[in-house]
């Protein structure tokens, strides 16, 4: 009988694994995998390429995350996903799953258990003596268009702590912001006036230092510029995007109920960028590539209501 029915649950269950380790150092807008939107997705490539040097296309995201496959993806994909959650390949993922569900114990398994209750006992005493000690973690805050120091106006943090009612900061002249804590992980809400609002979990150990990017909320600064007839910062503004995206860069609209797209010249789109519209408010990137240091290709939609 064919074990691809069994492979299947496996597969959805090596998905809620991957869910899982994306969450414990990220955000997304759902604990489900397969209801991750557009940044979500980008955000979940770029982590799978920091940790095992290779990544997954949208395409393939769509075809069998947000979608239920019929059949198993390639078997270098199944490896890439099942070292991601620390498994050394599908097969030893597999191994291990079905073990679990059948109540075996692998080869050696009752001195693995034994050597891992020795282990939870040592780390649990390191965990102990380790965060008993106040460190200081320092986080600075760039602009993720221009990579530069966000300085001119300061940033509003919400510090969320379980248990406790949250405290609020500022950042400094610098852009950054220095907290005490005995936390080994540290979560907190970044807001500024011309940045869109970002929720930050950072796993944190020793005196370290952070940097957190936030992406610029065109919508609000195009508002400003206009309400306050600040025509030099909108020129500005319109200079930076100028400089940021490739005069060749292909840009389209992925149009509502997957009626095609709509292809953008780069003027067109940094217009669409400087008049504050109520579309501009919707407008979602879904993926943007970059080559030295500029957007070669993006891709956005108008998100609905």
């Amino acid at each position: 009988m064919s074990e691809l029915p069994r492979d299947l649950k496996l597969f959805q269950r090596l998905l809620k694994q991957v869910a899982l380790r994306f969450g414990e150092h990220h955000h997304p807008s759902s604990a489900k995998i397969n209801e991750w939107k557009g940044q979500d997705i980008i955000d979940f490539q770029e982590d799978l390429r920091l940790t095992t040097q290779s990544t997954v296309s949208e395409k393939w995201f769509y075809n069998y995350v947000k979608n239920t496959p019929e059949k198993l993806p390639r078997v270098d994909i199944l490896n890439l996903l099942a070292a991601y959650v620390g498994h050394a390949n599908w097969n030893a993922f597999r191994a291990i799953e079905v073990d679990t569900q059948t109540g075996k114990l692998p080869k050696q398994g009752m001195r693995r258990v034994y050597v891992g209750l020795v282990m939870l006992v040592a780390i649990g005493f390191l965990i102990f003596a380790f965060t008993s000690k106040t460190r200081t973690v320092h986080f600075c805050f760039l602009d993720a268009d221009k990579k530069e120091p966000i300085t001119e106006i300061p940033i509003d943090l919400i510090i969320l702590k379980q248990g406790e009612s949250p405290s609020y900061h500022k950042t400094d002249s610098l852009g950054c912001f220095s907290w005490e804590t005995k936390e080994t992980n540290v979560r907190f809400i970044a807001k500024s006036p011309y940045h869109k609002t970002d929720t930050i979990y950072k796993s944190v150990e020793g005196d370290a230092s952070h940097q957190v990017r936030l992406r610029t909320d065109d919508y609000a600064l195009m508002l400003q510029y206009y309400t306050g007839n600040n025509l030099k910062d909108w020129k500005l503004r319109r200079t930076e995007l100028h400089k940021l995206i490739a005069d060749d860069a292909v840009i389209f609209e992925l149009l509502p109920f997957q009626i095609g797209v709509e292809l953008y010249s780069k003027k067109q789109f940094i217009d669409k960028l400087s008049v504050p519209t109520q579309t501009l408010q919707k407008l979602e990137i879904i993926e943007t590539t970059y080559h030295e240091g500029r957007v070669v290709k993006l891709k956005f939609k108008i998100a609905n209501e």
